[in-house]
């Protein structure tokens, strides 16, 4: 199948639940045998995935207390940290269309242009000569899927650590963190690469890569403004961004679909009142229907979740039985 249109959305919004919520509204806007570009920075922001524990992530009161905002992200996936100065992008395509490769392509063929030679590393990387520049994550909603990603351009790898380095005392032997990789900023590397040259060349790149489809650039505006406000109050609350409050009774450290995670379980008496999984697993919508399963083995799995690559029902279902069994070992060892 080829694209009929290539949409691109430059957003010059300077605020993360905004921008979170343009890519959302992007998502559901675009249609059959159409894929999307959009691009947008944001103030000192961390971003942490669906399913990470925020405390265990980041030093959100360091961050706060230095004026920089904390957001999660409805895709799985480690935490990241950018400034106004680094630029995030987006991919949207009909599932049809939709291929990892060529937005790898499009995000190396920019590179290129000022002389960077990216590789593709374990599981969702771009580097330099193994230092890490951009982490990537995906998420597939209603018959599309996305593809979004952080490119460092100012970011110091000092400031990087800063925010993402939890204190060593805290959550010890408990907490799942993001595996640390040496981080390198692609304007050290060039320094005519800056998020508006950066911009340009992803543009160009992309208009490359589809050659033969009809370019509109799309104002944010044009994705409907109650969309947006919708989407904005959805990722700015706090029950979403820090995590609800609850006691759990049970904790533990485990690995779920292949990734360190750690496993909480709250009780109303003997009964199994909620599971929370702490991970940075890229499979988010698949971690949640297995909390869902734990509780309630006759719940429905998503067709989300059923979407992401590598996982699957019988995957999804034998994890949830596996974990069922071992939270009850845990609660009857306490």
């Amino acid at each position: 199948m080829t694209a009929e249109k290539i949409y691109i959305v430059d957003s010059r919004a300077d605020n993360v639940f905004v921008n979170q919520a343009v890519e959302a509204a992007l998502t559901d806007y675009i249609g059959k045998g159409c894929v999307a570009l959009m691009l947008w920075a944001n103030p000192d922001t961390v971003v942490i995935g669906r399913n990470q524990d925020a405390y265990a992530e980041c030093r959100v009161d360091l961050l706060e207390s230095n004026g920089g905002t904390l957001a999660r992200r409805l895709s799985g996936g480690g935490a990241v940290f950018h400034n106004i100065g680094d630029l995030n992008f987006t991919f949207v395509a009909d599932e049809e269309l939709f291929s990892k490769d060529d937005d790898f392509d499009v995000v190396t063929a920019a590179l290129a242009k000022f002389g960077i030679t990216a590789e593709r590393t374990g599981r969702n990387d771009l580097t330099v000569a193994g230092a890490k520049f951009s982490g990537n994550a995906y998420r597939y909603a209603g018959g599309k899927k996305l593809h979004h990603g952080t490119l460092i351009i100012r970011s110091s790898p000092e400031e990087v650590a800063k925010y993402l380095t939890p204190p060593s005392d805290k959550f010890a032997g408990k907490s799942v963190k993001s595996v640390q990789s040496a981080v390198v900023a692609l304007s050290s590397l060039n320094p005519e690469i800056t998020r508006e040259s950066l911009t340009a060349a992803l543009k160009e790149s992309f208009v490359e890569k589809y050659a033969q489809a009809d370019v509109i650039f799309l104002p944010p505006t044009a994705l409907g403004a109650d969309a947006v406000v919708n989407y904005v109050a959805f990722f700015a609350v706090d029950d979403w961004r820090y995590g609800k409050k609850t006691e759990f009774a049970v904790r533990f450290a485990d690995t779920v679909f292949g990734r360190h995670a750690v496993v909480n379980a709250a009780y109303d008496g003997d009964a199994l009142r909620e599971v929370r999984i702490d991970t940075d697993s890229l499979a988010a919508e698949s971690v949640c229907a297995v909390e869902r399963l734990v509780v309630d083995a006759a719940a429905a799995i998503d067709r989300e979740a059923l979407a992401e690559e590598d996982v699957g029902e019988t995957g999804i279902r034998a994890e949830a039985d596996r974990l069922r069994t071992r939270i009850a070992e845990e609660k009857n060892a306490l």
